[in-house]
């Protein structure tokens, strides 16, 4: 059972802040979540949405990002690269860095926020000491603190606001080992998960890097196809209440990866799933659009899609509840 609190946050209950404040009524109000193994994370009052899913905020970390991401791979590079797109609370980059840096392997970490809170409120509660070095914690406060760290050759810089418009201040010949993609759902924060957003990511893959996703959305998948990037479905794992797929990673053309322990190549289902009409992509294509805009320019195109009906798709394949 999934227990909810007010947060206090530097001397303020976020339960309690005033709905007028502007801040507070785009972000949303935040509850503090203790998760099914144990962890702490936030949900958002205006979204509806926690931050992770019922199961558990470190499990959820592990089996859907730092696994898939298989370290190990780079552990001869030079130097490895990060961009975590919606950092939240820090859990996912926490895990990487903790193993990363266990190596002495220099990294470029870079990270995409608006809401500065949930960093703050996790630093501040020390919910990711349990399982972090003292080095990584101390990064991870200069982030919340003055937004960057660097140490030698190890750095990192989070770039506060839209992702939509700061994702252009990273440097054009920066490219990513490792693309982190994990905002809230498309239903509720479509403005990230859009084709022209998912463009500029699919763009900043390295040649073998892997951008790595919990959503399954066909819409999603669909759209990083069409950015010219190969799908495969992260394997669900044992303590997962998820039937067919944990999650997508998405790779270059030319990476000549197929299969390897944490993901697979999508089942005929899940080919199938790509043309329904809940392939058709968000679009966003000034890069201001509102969320309601987005999801009413979808909608429309649906309606008017020569596709197969969703419904018939999770019929066929007995998914009405899981797909």
């Amino acid at each position: 059972m999934l227990q909810l609190f007010p947060i206090q946050l530097f001397g303020m209950t976020l339960k309690g802040l005033d709905s007028s404040n502007d801040y507070d009524y785009q972000l949303g109000k935040l509850r503090r979540r203790v998760t099914n193994d144990g962890s702490i994370s936030l949900y958002n009052e205006n979204y509806k949405e926690g931050f992770h899913c019922n199961d558990g905020a470190l499990q959820e970390t592990v089996s859907k990002f730092f696994k898939p991401s298989e370290l190990d791979r780079l552990k001869n590079a030079d130097k490895v690269s990060i961009l975590d797109v919606c950092i939240g609370l820090g859990y996912n980059t926490a895990t990487l860095l903790n193993d990363i840096l266990l190596r002495k392997q220099p990294v470029d970490w870079w990270g995409l926020e608006i809401d500065k809170r949930p960093l703050d409120f996790a630093i501040k509660n020390k919910i990711l000491h349990k399982f972090c070095t003292t080095e990584v914690i101390t990064y991870l406060e200069r982030l919340s603190r003055q937004g960057s760290w660097e140490q030698k050759d190890t750095r990192g810089k989070v770039l506060w606001g839209d992702a939509r418009v700061k994702i252009k201040d990273i440097p054009t010949k920066i490219k990513f080992d490792l693309i982190l993609l994990d905002p809230f759902s498309p239903q509720k924060c479509p403005q990230l998960w859009n084709q022209e957003f998912l463009g500029y990511l699919s763009n900043k893959l390295s040649r073998d890097g892997r951008l790595i996703t919990y959503c399954t959305a066909s819409a999603i998948r669909k759209s990083l196809i069409k950015e010219g990037l190969k799908i495969f479905s992260i394997l669900p794992t044992n303590k997962s209440n998820s039937k067919w797929s944990a999650g997508t990673i998405a790779i270059n053309q030319k990476n000549n990866e197929n299969m390897r322990e944490f993901f697979k190549p999508l089942s005929k289902m899940e080919l199938e799933h790509l043309e329904t009409k809940s392939s058709v992509p968000y679009r966003d294509p000034t890069g201001m659009a509102t969320k309601d805009e987005i999801l009413m320019t979808r909608v429309k195109e649906q309606s008017q899609s020569i596709l197969e009906n969703t419904s018939s798709w999770k019929k066929r394949w007995k998914l009405a509840e899981s797909a």
